[in-house]
């Protein structure tokens, strides 16, 4: 079992974050299984804003891009996250946070550190609020990709991780 320890210590540390805690699994195998949840999390969130952007339901109202297009053209151009559209580009890094969060909440979790996963997501949450004004689906699509990211986190990912 893979455990933790700072560098250059010489041993274990006394701080529960960084060495209270240990995988079950190998740290590849947890890395590569955050990973594909995040893709997972990743397609479920493009389907929901494919979905809006069919309707109109999109930031850039004025030239409404998207509106009517078919499903998998929707789908396909939030997925890839490149697009000559800068209202569709987001270069992967929600799927890059998210992957990050998978990775982190667990330990995060057993060990009893709900106040910093709070806090992050308050930081997340304030600093897009501004955007949210324009599209209640753009912020309904925020909380169901933290829901099932901390459902993850909790239900699945928690399991493999064990405090020291």
């Amino acid at each position: 079992m893979p455990r933790f320890f700072p560098p250059n210590s010489g041993g274990p540390s006394t701080d529960p974050l960084l060495a209270g805690w240990h995988l079950s699994l190998g740290v590849p195998c947890y890395l590569i299984l955050c990973a594909f949840l995040a893709l997972l999390l990743r397609i479920v969130v493009c389907v929901f804003r494919a979905w809006a952007i069919q309707r109109g339901d999109f930031p850039d109202s004025e030239n409404e891009p998207g509106r009517g297009w078919p499903f998998h053209l929707a789908f396909w151009e939030c997925f890839k996250g490149f697009s000559r559209n800068t209202a569709h580009v987001d270069l992967w890094l929600s799927a890059v946070i998210g992957f990050a969060e998978l990775a982190a909440y667990p330990v995060l979790l057993r060990l009893g550190h709900w106040s910093l996963i709070g806090a992050w997501l308050a930081l997340k949450t304030s600093g897009q609020w501004g955007g949210w004004r324009v599209s209640r689906t753009s912020f309904n699509r925020f909380l169901l990709s933290n829901l099932l990211n901390l459902g993850l986190s909790f239900f699945w990912l928690a399991r493999y991780v064990s405090a020291a």
